[in-house]
């Protein structure tokens, strides 16, 4: 009886063994009818941890600006401009470009929504969490916000960097924080698959991809499609050899080393909006500009302060507000859009404009960006695309490569440079300054890529290793005892 026992726990073990979690995907063929709009390229770029308020919580009110533009009639956000009753807040004090870093976490970031109530952030991320910048910080941002698209409500997931970056990749996570992997995602459950599957080109963009490509790690099985995953020179190198992939995610963080870049944890905001820079200017310079739009926007809101409630959203509760931006010839001037964006957002306008199934369920009920873009009657000046803004002409800090070394000397106030002219003045343009628009692909078809999505983990970190190895102990317990009994001779 005992050898039965034994044979039974084994083939147990041995079907545990053979458990892998079920990915269902709509397959779609090669597709030939091209884009839906004129965008035929997709340029990411993601910043790190700032909300809303804390970057454009005074946008766009500036002291210090010239006489280019009336301030007045710029378009102003929902933001600290508006709040009735201060809840302790502070500027950043000029020629300061970084504060402390807030206390972060997915639980210091529940404590500071505090169901609603927006009140809690003191308390959780620190004082620090409290303060904002300026023109005197921020006149970069704020000139490409004023020259383009700004949305009002996009808001984060309610936690860090990495589940936020994997919903932007995948549409879920499969963690609540920062750790792992594992558990891993299966890539065919990645927008990257679903690109795979029609055909279309894509990037992903680190600062040297041979130092690592996070958070890509955690998408069990990309190590057969590193082929697409590349350094900062190369996307500049894809710009001038006519090899610009359709889709392309060019990030700060990824290969170590580069944090500094990113406005993330203790860096340097004015470092970051000159890396940022330098790629749209790239951009703009390159034959690809009447085809791309770029999308710059931001992981997390860092643990600083933002007054606005995050919606829950389809299951999932949302978090900080964060700025999101559209650069495009085909992008409106000084808009200012109120469309509730989340990280399924960029995925769902890549899926829209390609004629792609959702990524899946969350994707499939995310809002995409379509108002802050004029495809229907295209900013033209006397019947000529947009054409791209001499960034460098208007005093812009733009450095001379991508990498470049961070120090005090470029802590400079630009405050002067804002607001800029407008390429179209406020009397000829086509429509409202601010408006909204709620378009899912769930408007549109009920096809889904991943109808199911289910987290990979190894066997021997999974659960089911954890019920083999108790079933083992317990047969070890019975059995061993019993085996030295009858060997002894007191059982025959």
């Amino acid at each position: 009886m005992n050898s039965k026992i034994v044979s039974s726990a084994l083939i147990a073990i041995f079907l545990l063994t053979l458990f892998v979690p079920l990915v269902h995907g709509a397959e779609a063929s090669p597709d030939s009818n091209g884009t839906r709009t004129p965008i035929k390229h997709v340029v990411e770029i993601m910043m790190e941890n700032h909300s809303f308020d804390n970057l454009f919580g005074v946008y766009p009110s500036n002291t210090l600006g010239t006489a280019n533009t009336d301030v007045a009639n710029i378009t102003r956000p929902v933001n600290l401009i508006s709040i009735n009753n201060s809840p302790g807040l502070q500027a950043n004090p000029e020629g300061t470009f970084t504060t402390p870093d807030p206390i972060e976490g997915y639980a210091a970031y529940h404590l500071d929504w505090n169901n609603g109530l927006m009140n809690g952030f003191r308390a959780n991320s620190g004082p620090q969490s409290m303060t904002y910048y300026s023109a005197s910080q921020s006149a970069p941002e704020w000139v490409i916000a004023e020259e383009y698209s700004l949305d009002q409500c996009d808001f984060a997931m309610l936690t860090e960097t990495c589940p936020n970056r994997l919903y932007n990749l995948a549409g879920y996570s499969p963690v609540i924080n920062d750790y792992g992997p594992p558990p891993y995602i299966p890539y065919a459950q990645s927008i990257m698959s679903e690109l795979d599957s029609r055909s279309i080109s894509w990037g992903y963009y680190v600062h040297d991809a041979s130092n690592g490509y996070y958070p890509l790690a955690y998408f069990q099985g990309i190590q057969q499609h590193l082929q697409n995953v590349h350094s900062w020179t190369d996307f500049f190198s894809s710009l001038g050899n006519n090899s610009l992939p359709s889709v392309s995610w060019v990030m700060p963080i990824g290969s170590g080393g580069t944090g500094y870049y990113s406005q993330g944890p203790n860096a340097n905001v004015m470092v970051g909006q000159m890396w940022f820079l330098y790629i749209i200017n790239a951009i703009m310079k390159s034959p690809y500009w009447n085809s791309t739009a770029i999308f710059l926007t931001y992981d997390e809101g860092g643990g600083y302060y933002d007054q606005v409630p995050p919606p829950y959203f389809h299951g999932v509760q949302l978090g900080q507000r964060v700025p999101f931006m559209v650069i495009s010839p085909y992008a409106k001037e000084d808009y200012i859009s109120s469309s509730v964006l989340d990280q399924g957002s960029i995925p769902a306008f890549v899926d829209y404009n390609w004629k792609l199934p959702a990524l899946n369920d969350f994707v499939w009920h995310s809002n995409i960006p379509l108002d802050m873009f004029d495809f229907n009657a295209p900013y033209k000046a006397g019947n000529i695309l947009r054409s791209p803004i001499n960034l460098a002409g208007m005093g812009l800090p733009l450095p001379d490569q991508i990498a470049f070394t961070p120090n005090s000397s470029l802590d400079r106030n630009y405050s002067s440079l804002f607001p800029a002219v407008l390429q179209i003045p406020y009397s000829q343009l086509p429509y409202a300054p601010v408006g909204s628009e709620n378009l899912s692909l769930s408007n549109i078809s009920s096809e889904l890529y991943v109808t199911s999505n289910y987290p990979y983990v190894p066997f021997y970190y999974s659960g089911a290793m954890l019920y083999a190895m108790l079933i083992l102990s317990v047969m070890v317990l019975i059995l061993v005892p019993d085996f030295a009994r009858k060997k002894s001779g007191k059982i025959r």
